[in-house]
């Protein structure tokens, strides 16, 4: 089918317009999988990533491919119309102007026409043949969450890349506690999960745009769909390069603190295991682990200001 790029009008999350240009594909047949990556002034990374996923995505008509630019005054659209010529399909919008990041983000879940949608950073990498393995799992079962393990790096994914011993392994949880208790805070990391869409859809869930501005805006659909979850998948083989010391902005007793429990509250009000779970999990391992790499100076520009006087009325009678 021929491909072509227009120009059209698009809503945004909060009523605003944003003028899109976007690679028209066919939209006959429902994506088993949809792929969609936010990105923003970052057209060096987005250029590696797309390299790599080419590949494994040109020829694959259950792939659906969305890229929404938010705004990049780089190369970015450049970057997208090179892998077109190529012969990539991809849905390409680029916002007229900056939303933020969570609107961004939230604007790649909306758009997302496959039944399961995985939300993926321009700067990770899906390692090569990731996605037909993930492919072939998720057309296995009615999945309604699929986490992906996932192995740092800093410069160079393959050469980071360490040798896995649990290639294939997979792990099946039939519940929301369970999956919880396994996963823990990996929930928010959002090149490691798949969400099946079809099921948030099919059940109640506030407003996703009261999620956006606290940096965890993919929890106000991944939190209902654990809460009503009842078959779920833990990727054991690490198919997802996460790249370390990349991200700034934001301050990580805020976020993972104040915010996360504010969020578990709105959308767990039935299910406090679970909040209590996430909540452990937290504490017990991505703070330590986090405050050790800022203070190792590997995590970017994030900070640790205040970071007990943020969390001491939230958890001073947790004993973590």
């Amino acid at each position: 089918m021929a491909q072509c790029i227009q120009r059209s009008e698009c809503a945004v999350t909060e009523g605003r317009k944003m003028i899109a240009e976007e690679v028209q594909v066919p939209k006959n047949e429902k994506p088993l999988l949809t792929i969609a990556i936010p990105t923003y002034n970052r057209a060096r990374y987005l250029r590696e990533n797309l390299a790599v996923l080419f590949d494994q995505v040109v020829a694959e008509p259950r792939v659906e491919l969305i890229i929404s630019d938010n705004a990049s005054p780089d190369e970015t659209p450049g970057v997208v119309r090179a892998f077109v010529e190529r012969g990539l399909q991809v849905r390409y919008l680029r916002n007229e102007a900056n939303v933020g990041a969570d609107a961004n983000f939230l604007q790649c879940f909306e758009l997302a026409r496959g039944k399961y949608t995985w939300i993926f950073a321009d700067d990770d990498f899906i390692v090569a043949g990731g996605i037909a393995k993930v492919l072939r799992l998720l057309e296995s079962s009615d999945f309604q969450l699929v986490h992906l393990c996932s192995y740092s790096f800093r410069d160079d994914h393959i050469a980071e890349m360490k040798s896995s011993k649990l290639a294939g392994v997979t792990e099946r949880y039939s519940s929301g506690l369970e999956f919880a208790r396994r996963v823990g805070a990996g929930v928010t990391f959002i090149s490691g999960m798949i969400i099946n869409k079809d099921r948030l859809s099919a059940i109640p869930h506030p407003d996703l745009r009261q999620f956006v501005g606290t940096s965890l805006v993919q929890l106000g659909w991944t939190l209902p769909v654990i809460e009503s979850s009842s078959n779920n998948l833990c990727i054991c083989e690490t198919l997802v390069a996460g790249r370390n010391g990349n991200r700034a902005g934001w301050d990580i007793a805020q976020v993972f603190g104040v915010n996360l429990e504010q969020i578990m509250s709105m959308t767990l009000r039935n299910r406090k295991d679970i909040a209590r779970a996430l909540r452990s999990r937290t504490l017990e391992s991505w703070f330590p682990a986090m405050i050790m790499a800022i203070r190792g100076g590997v995590a970017g520009d994030l900070t640790i200001d205040n970071v007990r006087a943020t969390l001491q009325p939230l958890y001073k009678y947790n004993w973590r």
